[in-house]
């Protein structure tokens, strides 16, 4: 009979052996984990206070490097700011202008040499008789007149004076030439931006003027001439001429207009400019009775009324036969007001067919955009008016002298 309680303790003894060393190995396996375990996480602790130390500081520096919030200047600091700005600005305009002298000193020096200038250079004899010789040689030049270029010096400064004074910023008068009939040349003006810099220049030949003190406008008429932007030069828009007998360079016109500007200013320190026109003259001869007429050329321009009318709204007076400082207005059929006319003289003039109101020196006023009337003249045509009931009107400019309704009570007093 099998003892088994023996071979339970054998088994016994046989499965300690067996198990002993794998659970020492076991043990030891699992203290090696545990220590790495605790080892990796006391190094992402060390980790972490670093980064954040690191981060603290990174934050301490980025606040001291911030700027720190400053007051807004005062309006003393702020004066004093512009002041200085404009003395610079002032400063740089000077020494600007000054270069530009210097050159126009220059090119008038270069331009003034005469032949004397080159006597070391060879000299040629002419092949040709004496008579020959002396009827090719050239003319010397021109006599100028002390007075007219006293003159032209005067005027220059007039411009100058004149245009600084009606705040136009956007030129400057730099030469103005000399005085001819009816017109200043050459003249060269200097083109300034927004922020008063060189931006170009205008010249030209000649400059005239024309105004009109009713519509208080000015126009300076600069003729055959250019503007220079860049190094690039324009000419001035010309007009089509259909047969020219040679080929030329053509320059055209620049009209420059200034509105609410009074021409009598202009008129006064330069009427040589205005080509005669009579701007300071007397507004009324003291004739005509400027009710009556009125009255009478409204009552003619509302005789046709189809396709809308004119009406005569203010007369200043009347004088040589042209009436003087007048105003129409244009209304359509409907009776809508449509434009505005302002001149310093309208003339009557009867044609084949109609009448004809002409007006000089004045500007057409659209809303609010104003016109000034090109080359000084506007026409208005009426084809349809009966010459007859103009006729018999018996207007200034139709008729020599006013009858006797159309005279005037007393004379009106006389104004410059």
């Amino acid at each position: 009979m099998i003892d088994f309680r023996a071979f339970d303790g054998v088994r016994a003894r046989r499965f300690a052996r067996c198990v002993a060393p794998g659970a020492i190995v076991l043990g030891s396996f699992v203290l090696a984990c545990s220590s790495d375990s605790e080892r990796a996480q006391a190094e992402l602790l060390a980790e972490n206070a670093r980064l954040r130390v690191e981060l603290a500081s990174l934050r301490e520096a980025a606040a001291s490097a911030a700027p720190q919030p400053q007051a807004p200047p005062t309006d003393a600091e702020l004066r004093e700011q512009l002041d200085q700005l404009r003395a610079e600005l002032a400063c740089e305009q000077e020494l600007r202008l000054e270069r530009e002298k210097e050159w126009l000193r220059y090119t008038r020096a270069i331009d003034a040499l005469s032949g004397d200038a080159l006597e070391q250079g060879p000299r040629f004899v002419a092949q040709a008789p004496a008579e020959e010789v002396e009827a090719q040689a050239e003319p010397g030049p021109p006599t100028v007149d002390p007075a007219t270029l006293e003159r032209s010096a005067q005027i220059e400064r007039s411009l100058r004076a004149l245009l600084a004074v009606e705040g136009v910023r956007g030129m400057d008068l730099l030469e103005a030439g000399r005085l001819g009939d009816g017109w200043i040349g050459p003249v060269v003006f200097r083109l300034l931006d927004e922020q008063g810099r060189l931006a170009g220049s205008l010249g030209a030949e000649r400059l005239r003027l024309a105004g009109s003190r009713t519509a208080r406008t000015l126009t300076l008429i600069l003729e055959e001439g250019f503007e220079s932007r860049g190094g690039v030069r324009t000419p001035f828009d010309a007009p089509q001429i259909e047969a020219q007998t040679e080929p030329r360079e053509s320059f055209g016109t620049r009209r420059i207009e200034l509105d609410e500007v009074d021409p009598l200013h202009w008129a006064q320190a330069a009427p040589e400019l205005f080509g005669g026109a009579p701007l300071v003259a007397p507004l009324d001869d003291g004739q005509w009775n400027l009710t009556w007429v009125r009255a009478n050329l409204n009552r003619l321009l509302r005789l046709d009324v189809e396709r809308g009318y004119w009406r005569l709204k203010s007369l200043g007076g009347v004088s040589e036969g042209q009436l003087r400082d007048v105003q129409l207005e244009q209304f359509d059929s409907s009776g809508k007001l449509e434009r505005r006319l302002f001149a310093d003289r309208l003339a009557l003039e009867r044609r084949e067919r109609g009448v004809a109101l002409l007006l000089g020196d004045g500007a057409l006023v659209r809303g609010d955009e104003k016109t000034p009337f090109l080359d000084g003249q506007y026409r208005i045509y009426l084809p349809r008016a009966d010459q007859g009931e103009w006729n018999r009107a018996g207007l200034p400019g139709l008729s020599s002298q006013p009858a006797p309704d159309a005279r005037a009570e007393a004379p009106p007093q006389q104004r410059d």
